[in-house]
């Protein structure tokens, strides 16, 4: 199915909000003591509205920084524009403005605000033609598979069983700290899941070639489904194929590849999972292109850490990348995912419902945002 209204843009909003308290995943990059976001709301001249999340976990107030580059860079080039398809957006700003964005050293930011853009042009687009994003792609089933990730130290015992008894398969936690505690950790939260489910880890890219390779061989017992970032995502790819071929472990990462020829690299070199994020790159529209370029056998799974409204987008594609897929989703308390747009987040039998109406995502409650905005 395409889209074929003609939609122009008329104004760009933007949202840094951030909640203080909550939970912290435990992670060797870093804590988060307070979770920000940063919410783009995208209206054409019709009065008709999209929103997307753009990634703004790190550093602090980085929601504030990206805030003001949309405001000041991206949205006087967008004022006006008329497109059908979202991607048309895309490719107008790359002309534009990819200069401009390696010239100042951020390319990378820049790719984050176009992920953001592209959701909330998706959204947009998906009302404009009042049609839900299940029903526009023709999905026979309107939810999706979610695995339970972040799972700290000090709550293993509780949320393992908790979020089995939800119907939750798949659990992640967080590994790679700079010491001899990795082993230990992962032998504890595999003597707590249930039979028939899987163990995941994730080392946030704070291994060498070496240090990777003996940690690996090291967890090889206890059968995990996979390891996320066991090297930093700019590692060279004979790095990659080296890890990989040592391990009877499948490799994962994505969150902080960039461009569908580089996730096809990866893939080439022996990554068999691959967790491109929506409000870090390519949003919608790139995900969905990922999907139709991977090498036979590689796993897609949607990689997600932020606000309700990002998960909501995550959870989407999920589905729509087929039964295979489960996308990623923090257990640990944020009020942004909870409460945000309200009660959207319910898991039953492993599976989060896609949205019950037109667009792609909930709109967050107006008082939330009114508490919420910094900056």
């Amino acid at each position: 199915m395409e889209f074929n209204n003609n939609i122009t843009i008329a104004r760009i909003e933007l949202y840094p909000i951030q909640v203080d308290g909550g939970v912290s995943p435990d992670m060797a990059l870093g804590g988060m003591p307070k979770r920000p976001a940063l919410l783009v709301r995208v209206t054409d001249t019709d009065g008709c509205f999209g929103w997307g999340e753009i990634w703004a976990n790190f550093p602090p107030r980085a929601n504030i920084h990206k805030a003001h580059i949309v405001e000041d860079v991206i949205a006087p080039k967008l004022l006006d524009f008329s497109f059908v398809e979202p991607r048309e957006v895309e490719h107008y700003l790359r002309k534009q403005l990819a200069i401009y964005f390696l010239h100042i050293g951020q390319c990378q930011v820049f790719e984050h605000i176009l992920a953001g853009v592209d959701t909330a042009l998706w959204d947009l687009a998906l009302r404009k033609a009042n049609v839900s994003f299940a029903n526009f792609m023709g999905l026979l089933v309107n939810n999706a598979k979610v695995y339970a990730s972040s799972i700290n130290t000090n709550d293993l015992a509780r949320l393992i069983p908790h979020h089995a008894k939800l119907g939750q398969a798949y659990f992640k936690v967080k590994i790679g700290f700079l010491n001899d505690s990795d082993r230990v950790l992962v032998e504890r939260a595999c003597s707590l899941a249930p039979a028939g489910t899987h163990m995941m880890v994730d080392s946030n890219q704070m291994w060498g070639l070496e240090r990777a390779t003996t940690s690996l061989q090291s967890l090889e017992k206890f059968n995990l489904l996979f390891a996320e970032e066991s090297l930093p995502a700019n590692a060279n790819l004979q790095d990659w194929e080296t890890l990989a071929r040592s391990t009877s472990i499948k490799l994962a990462g994505g969150e902080n590849i960039y461009g569908i020829e580089n996730f096809v690299a990866m893939a080439n070199v022996g990554m068999q999972v691959l967790q491109p994020d929506v409000a870090k790159w390519g949003g919608v529209t790139g995900t969905l292109d990922l999907a139709d370029q991977l090498p036979a056998g590689t796993m897609l799974w949607p990689h997600f850490m932020g606000s309700a409204l990002g998960q909501m987008a995550a959870l989407s594609l999920t589905a729509a990348l087929g039964d295979e897929a489960v996308c990623e989703m923090d257990v640990n308390e944020n009020s942004l995912r909870t409460q945000l747009c309200g009660d959207v987040m319910s898991i039953e039998d492993g599976h989060i419902d896609l949205i019950d109406g037109v667009g792609l995502v909930v709109p967050p409650l107006e008082r939330m945002l009114n508490e919420l905005v910094i900056g």
